[in-house]
């Protein structure tokens, strides 16, 4: 599904002092997202969320059988999006959660959004014996005038895709994440060799509370950003995904041949793309 245009103009600003103006800037994001449950899985347990108004995409990939995941998956986005869009101009001391002295007050909205998005898992999972446990991992990006906004927890990607190469910019909560980090030198013979090697460390519903990790950085002109699910990224190298997108004509033809690729490599979970562009 292909998004139209987010425009967002940004007024001309003048320093204390009076000696610099900064000229106003339109930022325009175009998005689109396809899903599938591949070529294994009977559900499909992703779920993204495409919210132009707030500069907010996020994709969540439920954990729990059968249809538990899906509705952890749903419940993580709408908490998230609903949290970030109540709360523009609300006092940060009525927010649920403390907020983190280090960053600015979009990253906090973000990351009191997965905290609240978290209890409301936990909430919804005693409601329902068929819920016990459900959870899910989720990555969200957001942007600001100046900067990209990403926090997540679990194993759901983004990369930042230029025709100079691919960058990922989250790390997986996973063991085998946190082994490649601890053991530098550690073989990918080695690595494989490990039973538990893709247990996720972090989600939301599995404790009480989480702490997402959050990343900010400047964005350019022309960049394209991929959320994506595990499902999608385990079968497609990163590379891959990258020449992928810049080898199609629109974002949306991207997304399903992405789908594509990921299916006709054995597709054994469900996949997920979604994709933003920046254009200035």
């Amino acid at each position: 599904m292909l998004w139209p245009d987010a425009e967002v103009t940004v007024s001309t600003k003048t320093l204390p002092d009076g000696s610099h103006q900064f000229a106003p800037v339109t930022l325009r994001l175009e998005a689109a997202a396809a899903t599938h449950a591949g070529q294994v899985r009977e559900a499909n347990e992703d779920v993204y969320g495409v919210f132009p108004e707030e500069r907010l995409y996020v994709v969540a990939d439920g954990m729990g059988g059968r249809a538990a995941g899906e509705i952890a998956a749903r419940i993580a986005i709408d908490a998230l999006e609903t949290f970030c869009r109540e709360n523009h101009d609300s006092p940060p001391e009525t927010w649920p959660f403390p907020l983190d002295t280090r960053y600015s007050r979009r990253v906090n909205s973000l990351r009191v959004g997965l905290k609240v998005a978290n209890r409301r898992i936990r909430e919804e999972a005693q409601k329902d014996t068929a819920w016990y446990r459900m959870g899910a991992t989720i990555a969200a990006l957001a942007f600001d005038e100046d900067h990209l906004i990403t926090a997540h927890a679990g194993d759901v990607r983004v990369y930042r895709i230029r025709p100079t190469g691919v960058s990922r910019l989250t790390r997986d909560h996973s063991i085998a994440e946190e082994l490649r980090a601890a053991r530098q030198a550690i073989s990918p013979e080695d690595l494989a060799a490990l039973g538990n090697r893709n247990v996720i460390t972090r989600a939301l519903g599995n404790r009480p509370d989480v702490e997402p990790t959050v990343y900010v950085n400047a964005y350019a002109d022309a960049d394209i950003y991929l959320l994506c699910s595990d499902g999608l990224w385990n079968c497609v190298p990163d590379e891959r995904l990258g020449a992928i997108v810049l080898g199609q004509p629109d974002l949306e033809s991207a997304c399903y041949a992405l789908i594509d690729a990921g299916n006709l490599a054995g597709g054994p979970d469900n996949l997920t793309a979604l994709l933003v562009r920046v254009v200035r």
